[in-house]
């Protein structure tokens, strides 16, 4: 009778074995191949067996009024992403993307800076978003996989920005909040990735972090933190990479993983008061961002968050069993 009541066990954790999933997610942002281009070769090895890469903006560094002429932007997706390395790349794996202030126009663009139209026809023209995308002038929407074990929620922090010391001042618009709400809320998902240019949890109040409009940055921490799923922003913008852990006061984690920059110049910020760092500094090199999810149907079971060098080496990690 033991036996069988061993064997029935030892079947039972081979069969929760197989349920499980797992979903290897890339991502970074920051790219100008002109400054340094060592990460690459680790990153195209990653894509081997990763199911995604998420660009999260400034993946284009459009410059002198470039923005303006489609022609001219055109140009410069071709001499970044029609080089041998990017071919590579961009032959592996799923790529999602997002942008930021340099794929859309001027350094720190709004919505009132000039040639944002013709640089969002350029960026839907050359990411091609599958998903269904509720604003013409847009690509915010998101996207389910796995099964609908998780989504991915893209936002676009440039085309309605209202500078904060306007009247009216927001990063995302009125528009794109409410979708965001009802979209987050309503989804089943068990893992909500949400993608956005500025990094989110940092509670630094400066350069473009999200804190700079505090309510706004509330009026979201509220939003996962009272929904359903384990909501993780993956970011960039910085020029320097983090893992940020915030625990609301339900109890509930909200996680803020930075990649910045992928080949372009790193600035570190290790002085800079995030409360939310879970390590001591930032990154200071070029590196990209890993994110592991282990789950089945009932639950996830693991998250596993890396920043990877140009050597393959963890430059910080972050696993936890939610």
């Amino acid at each position: 009778m033991k036996k069988h009541v061993l064997f029935l066990v030892i079947a039972l954790n081979q069969s929760c074995d197989l349920n499980e999933t797992r979903l290897s997610i890339a991502f970074g942002s920051c790219n100008d191949p002109n400054y340094n281009t060592s990460l690459l070769p680790v990153l195209s090895n990653t894509l081997d067996t990763a199911d995604f890469m998420i660009w999260l903006g400034d993946n284009i560094y459009l410059e002198n009024g470039e923005w303006n002429q489609k022609a001219q932007v055109e140009k410069k997706y071709q001499s970044i992403f029609g080089h041998s390395d990017f071919q590579e790349i961009l032959s592996k794996s799923e790529h999602l993307a997002i942008w930021d202030d340099h794929d859309a126009g001027p350094n720190d663009c709004n919505s009132l800076s000039e040639g944002l139209e013709t640089s969002m026809e350029c960026f839907k023209e050359f990411w091609q978003p599958s998903y269904h995308m509720p604003h013409e002038r847009s690509y915010y929407g998101s996207k389910t996989v796995q099964n609908g074990l998780v989504e991915f929620f893209f936002l676009d922090n440039r085309t309605f920005k209202v500078p904060v010391d306007s009247i009216g001042a927001t990063l995302f618009g009125k528009e794109q909040l409410l979708w965001l709400e009802e979209a987050y809320f309503k989804s089943d998902a068990k893992v909500k990735i949400i993608l956005m240019g500025g990094q989110f949890l940092n509670s630094a109040p400066t350069f473009e972090n999200v804190s700079v409009y505090a309510s706004e940055r509330q009026r979201l921490v509220d939003l996962f933190s009272e929904s359903s799923g384990i909501p993780i922003i993956l970011s960039g913008d910085r020029h320097h990479g983090e893992i940020s852990k915030l625990v609301a006061t339900n109890g509930k984690s909200i996680y803020d993983a930075t990649a910045s920059p992928l080949t372009a110049k790193s600035y570190p910020h290790h002085e800079e008061p995030n409360l939310y760092r879970t390590h001591t500094n930032t990154t200071e090199t070029n590196h990209f961002g890993l994110l592991t999810i282990k789950m089945n149907r009932n639950r996830v079971n693991m998250l596993d968050i890396k920043l990877i060098d140009s050597y393959s080496n963890a430059l910080f990690n972050l696993r936890e069993t939610p």
